[in-house]
């Protein structure tokens, strides 16, 4: 169709971005018989699965292999990862094609609130509702120059042929300390930069401090309060400078991954025109997903609610559950699952004990150390923490919080009893059958 032409199609749903949020809402509308169309500028399954995490969950798999096969090599596993992921997205787009879904690969700007323009193609698509789901991108360190090679993001890291011999990781949150633990493995000498006293985002300073012991008992050098300064290329590689307190200290490593969070790709897309409303960059949104423009909502990360898939999938379920007036639940994102999968494992859900007494709660914890069920267990493995945080009041359960063997796999029940209002002793129970 020219630029310009009439409008020939009109869908019930036009979804821009295909990623967890996109896809999850894109199947959900076949379901329920909405006629579906979502644009992708990329590739479907976005950041998670076509170099977040998927990929990097397989690189973890192959990290844990590599100790008992000494002869892997971290361009095998890079390249069963690859397939992994390849094999994941053509899933989600035999799904579409079983769902009668339209995909289309184009970038998309919106012109009203009932229509998109391709670019660069000049099509315009109508839609009786839109829904945004266009994620994140990664968030840069003004003044230092990625030349994707070896200064990289996570998408880039992703790409390496071989592990770097050394490596500088500027942020511990999930990219950074998944990619720390499987470079590790492969025999990289790893450095993690965070600027934060505590890492991998954790506001437990008990939980941190033992992960970051973990971290440097596995081989990797963690240093945290460094606040970087600038980098450049040089002859012997990279030159990395960073304070710590009020000491300059400096880092040469052959490449520098940079994990410090995102930004949402809510710009350029059409929305100051039609006065869509933002809070820090992001699209403002109510419990049902709704932006301030009628027909127009909003998943994912480009949100800013919660950066996780889980999150993004759930978000666009409701979403299509308000356009097709189906009945719908209120997602409390902090009762769903954080998990980061590394040499140390760690999991939450619900309210930390440091929010939930900012959050004004008289709190009680329960706290006691686990071991690895009997059956996965391995000589070295260490004990490991469990915490639950409860309503002194009335015991019920705020959250919980567990680092070691498994945790990520373990946080399944305690989540559910959590978002039943279960008692904090029960919950505690629970977690605690390991020992």
């Amino acid at each position: 169709m020219e630029k310009g032409a009439g409008i020939m199609n009109v869908y019930d749903l036009i979804i821009v971005g295909g990623g967890p949020g996109g896809y999850a809402a894109a199947v959900r509308a076949s379901k329920l018989g909405l006629k579906t169309m979502l644009v992708e500028k990329d590739l479907v399954g976005g950041a998670c699965v076509n170099w977040g995490c998927v990929p990097a969950k397989a690189l973890l798999k192959y990290a844990k292999l590599k100790q008992s096969r000494s002869s892997l090599e971290y361009a095998e596993a890079r390249d069963k990862s690859f397939k992994i992921t390849k094999e994941r997205r053509e899933k989600i787009e035999q799904l579409f094609v079983e769902g009668g879904i339209e995909l289309l690969n184009g970038k998309a700007r919106l012109i009203n609130a009932g229509e998109i323009e391709l670019w660069p193609s000049g099509e315009r698509i109508s839609g009786k509702n839109i829904i945004l789901a266009t994620g994140f991108t990664p968030k840069k360190i003004a003044g230092v120059e990625y030349d994707g090679e070896d200064i990289v993001s996570a998408r880039e890291a992703m790409k390496f042929e071989k592990a770097p011999d050394s490596v500088v990781i500027i942020g511990s949150g999930a990219t950074g300390m998944e990619l720390a633990t499987v470079w590790n493995s492969f025999g990289t000498k790893v450095t993690v930069l965070e600027m934060l006293p505590q890492i991998m985002g954790l506001d437990d300073d008990e939980i941190s401090k033992s992960a970051v012991e973990r971290f440097r008992n596995s081989g990797m050098q963690i240093i945290t309060e460094a606040k970087i300064k600038t980098m450049r290329k040089t002859a012997a590689g990279v030159e990395v400078f960073y304070d710590v307190g009020n000491t300059e200290e400096k880092l040469i490593v052959e490449k520098v991954l940079i994990a410090i969070g995102v930004v949402p790709n809510s710009g350029d897309i059409g929305l100051e025109k039609l006065e869509v409303e933002f809070d820090r960059g992001y699209i403002k949104i109510d419990e049902e997903m709704r932006t301030n423009i009628p027909g127009i909502y909003a998943v994912g990360d480009v949100t800013g609610k919660l950066n996780l898939a889980l999150a993004a999938s759930e978000q666009g379920t409701i979403a299509v559950d308000v356009i097709a007036g189906q009945k719908t639940k209120k997602l409390v994102y902090e009762n769903l699952p954080r998990c980061i999968y590394s040499c140390v494992e760690v999991a939450s859900v619900g309210l930390s004990e440091k929010k939930a007494k900012e959050s004004g709660y008289e709190v009680v914890v329960f706290k006691n150390s686990f071991k690895p069920y009997g059956k996965a267990a391995k000589p070295g493995e260490e004990d490991g923490i469990i915490k639950v945080i409860a309503d002194a009041n009335n015991n019920k359960a705020l959250g919980a919080v567990m680092l070691g063997h498994d945790a990520t796999g373990r946080i399944a029940g305690p989540m559910r009893m959590i978002n039943l209002g279960a008692d904090a002793t029960e919950v505690f129970d629970v977690m605690s059958c390991g020992r």
